[in-house]
């Protein structure tokens, strides 16, 4: 997990300096972000959705924009370092929900 702080610097740099820019967001923002997961494109606006309805900031963008050698459909999700443990917590439950129904 990424350390935090804050300072002026940081607040009016917001988003773009913690995150690759080209991304998506869940429109919910954060002043410093953590990585969280790697997705599926196919996954990606189930799983922003779902943090934004728990009232986590989530972002992602794709792997393959941050120099790694990865398909383009994977996708790296960030979170509001505040809430890592609850985004955490989150993806279980939805895991969890999704076994349960079959899926």
């Amino acid at each position: 997990m990424a350390a935090s702080y804050s300072s002026s610097w940081s607040r009016r740099a917001a988003r773009l300096y913690w995150l690759p820019p080209g991304g998506i967001g869940n429109g919910l923002d954060a002043e410093t972000w953590a990585a969280l997961i790697d997705a599926d494109a196919s996954q990606l606006i189930l799983l922003l959705d779902t943090l934004r309805e728990a009232g986590i900031p989530a972002y992602a963008a794709r792997l393959d924009r941050l120099g790694r050698r990865a398909p383009a459909s994977v996708f790296r999700i960030w979170v509001d370092t505040w809430t890592h443990a609850q985004a955490e917590d989150v993806l279980r439950e939805t895991q969890l929900r999704h076994r349960l129904a079959g899926q």
